[in-house]
């Protein structure tokens, strides 16, 4: 009995920290409006954190209620979101690099998007290069707030993530056709 119950209170915790993440989008937008860049700083580290933690809890946890991937949502959000701070914080930013990873990753997210409505039975997967691809991904506003424009560690950043992307949708592709058959 104190097995299940210490999985449920883990799947509570992942849970609650992954919402902790979805409404820090809130602060740090307000905060990267007014150019406050370590009040950014902060408490995106804060946020980053709790991507780990709720990681840390969730393989120790009870299954989830639903097949909702909450945590790969949260993640798609604290993405999108990161790429909105880049674009106020620094100026120019995007236009340098946008080419070809924001066109690239949108497709691939779009695929991904229609292949889980069109077929819900199909699960994204937690791929231990995404994880990786993202926590170095997490890196990136942090160094640039610190050390200005790395050219070569944002290149690093977004050929890495992207090549996560292109992994997860090569999964996510192999599923729907055992699915579709």
């Amino acid at each position: 009995m104190k097995g299940n119950l210490n999985k449920h209170i883990a799947r509570k915790i992942a849970d609650a920290l992954t919402w902790a993440r979805v409404v820090s989008v809130v602060p740090i937008t307000v905060l990267a409006w007014y150019e406050l860049r370590w009040w950014v700083f902060a408490f995106y580290i804060a946020a980053a954190l709790t991507d780990f933690f709720d990681g840390v809890f969730a393989r120790r946890a009870a299954p989830p209620a639903t097949d909702l991937d909450f945590d790969g949502l949260a993640d798609l959000l604290f993405t999108i979101m990161t790429v909105l701070w880049l674009w106020l914080l620094f100026p120019g930013f995007l236009a340098k690099y946008w080419l070809p990873y924001i066109p690239l990753v949108v497709l691939l997210e779009i695929y991904m998007t229609s292949a889980r409505i069109r077929y819900p039975h199909v699960t994204v997967p937690h791929l231990e290069f995404g994880r990786k691809s993202m926590a170095l991904f997490f890196f990136l506003l942090p160094v640039l707030i610190v050390w200005g424009d790395v050219p070569w560690f944002v290149h690093l950043v977004l050929i890495v993530g992207t090549a996560s992307k292109i992994q997860l949708t090569w999964v996510i592709v192999g599923r729907v056709k055992l699915d579709a058959t």
